[in-house]
């Protein structure tokens, strides 16, 4: 840590414990304070020309207040020192004027223990470095690249997007707890709209990021995948309805993960409005679903040693084998249930790889669908049920053969996962979703 790190550090320590402390001053029985430091720039090029230009900067304090059996969380951006006195007399008032909730208390300080602060590889020590110039270069670049790569009367329109940022939190609790997360994160993004059939625009999107600036992917990789996603929808049209093989590309399995996700919701499980309430312990899906929310992967885009309330973070399984082995937990709602807090919010959800590539998983297929990409729909968390968009490429004796779109794939996920029959090796990077692509056996997909 350099020694301006060290100084952004000592501020946002003493603003925390100074909010900490005055809070306990107003008669508060416990307190969790986090002071926040960061920056972000953006940019955005349209066919090679600037069109916005955006930088921030902002110091925030957030306080969690137990007062007498209540609770309340408040924010505020004026670190002055008289508009913190005057932010905790609100904020403790507040407080004092809410229903009484047993279940809202500091989390004991046993789950502070062990902590694991090994180097995850989050911090560009040299992000401080990053010119405006140097954006605009990289942006430009990105046009460059899928022009490059592109024919000019293939190309309608490119829009290329740059940005980085930075955050330092320092967390304290009135009960022992004393944790600092830093990170920085660059990220290059390309969309690329062609020429089809008609009145036809399809557009696809290419998109690398890392939290060090000197492994941020060459344009040209970020060109070529937004060019392959969008020369992937020309001339789509949709298939009859059927129930076929379905192959998820790697890097839109998080879309599809997102809704499994959020039934292990603590707030979803004590209210029951859950499909997976009360299935701890039961096989929800195939014996090929392995899935870790691992906190420690090394540059993970959510990677971290502790969680929003100060819980002290392991590798935490979340399907073995298909079995549900544990949900998302929080102190609050692992109280009600009367259960062991885990964590109340995820960080890397890393699905296990299996031996076959894409190419592999295609060439197995005598007919069905790669979906590349999903557009619009719902899915139910309370019973499961999901209706979504999607449009991809037909799979005809293994091999990739013409665009389908307007296409439906629905079903339950009670049954969709019990389905994985195969899952790839080709794991998505740039996510904190880290999943290889997957094969579903004989999906229902609505089409003409």
């Amino acid at each position: 840590m350099s020694g301006q790190e060290k100084q952004l550090v000592e501020e946002l320590a003493q603003i925390a414990r100074s909010t900490m402390e005055g809070a306990l001053r107003r008669g508060a029985d416990g307190v969790r304070a986090r002071a926040a430091a960061s920056r972000a720039a953006k940019l955005v090029y349209r066919d090679g020309r600037p069109e916005r230009v955006e930088e921030s900067a902002r110091r925030s304090v957030v306080v969690h207040l137990y007062c007498d059996g209540r609770y309340s969380s408040c924010e505020t951006n004026h670190l002055e020192a008289d508009a913190l006195e005057r932010f905790l007399d609100r904020a403790v008032a507040l407080a004092r004027a809410v229903e009484v909730d047993p279940h809202r208390l500091l989390p004991d300080p046993s789950l502070y223990e062990g902590r694991d602060d090994r180097d995850l590889g989050l911090v560009d020590p040299d992000m401080g470095a990053v010119t405006p110039d140097d954006r605009h270069r990289v942006t430009a670049d990105l046009d460059v690249a899928v022009r490059d790569a592109a024919g000019d009367d293939e190309v309608i329109s490119v829009e290329t997007r740059y940005q980085d940022g930075e955050e330092t939190l320092f967390q304290v609790h009135s009960n022992g707890f004393e944790g600092v997360h830093q990170e920085t994160q660059l990220w290059g993004y390309a969309n690329v709209t062609l020429r089809d059939r008609g009145e036809r625009r399809p557009s696809g999107w290419g998109l690398a990021g890392s939290r060090l600036r000197a492994a941020l992917p060459p344009a040209d990789e970020v060109a070529r995948r937004a060019l392959e996603s969008a020369r992937a929808q020309l001339g789509a049209e949709p298939i009859e309805t059927a129930q076929l093989p379905v192959i998820v590309e790697a890097r839109v399995v998080g879309r599809l993960l997102s809704h499994l996700l959020a039934a292990l919701d603590g707030r979803r499980l004590q209210q029951r409005s859950s499909f997976l309430e009360g299935k701890l312990g039961e096989v929800i899906g195939s014996e090929r679903l392995d899935i870790v929310d691992d906190p420690f992967v090394p540059g993970g885009f959510g990677s971290r040693t502790f969680d929003a309330e100060g819980l002290t973070l392991r590798p935490l399984p979340l399907f073995e084998r298909g079995r549900l082995a544990s949900t998302y937990l929080d102190t609050y709602y692992a109280r009600k249930l009367g259960d062991r807090p885990t964590t109340g919010s995820s960080s890397n959800v890393v699905v296990t790889p299996g031996d076959a590539s894409l190419e592999e998983l295609i060439a197995g297929v005598d007919r069905g669908v790669l979906v590349r990409g999903f557009l619009g729909g719902n899915s139910n968390a309370t019973t499961g049920d999901f209706s979504l968009g999607v449009h991809g490429t037909l799979i005809e004796s293994g091999r990739l053969t013409r665009a389908v779109s307007e296409m439906n794939m629905a079903g339950n996920h009670l049954e969709l996962w019990k389905r994985l029959a195969a899952v790839g090796r080709d794991v998505y990077p740039y996510s904190a979703v880290r999943s290889p692509s997957l094969l579903f056996d004989q999906v229902q997909l609505a089409g003409r």
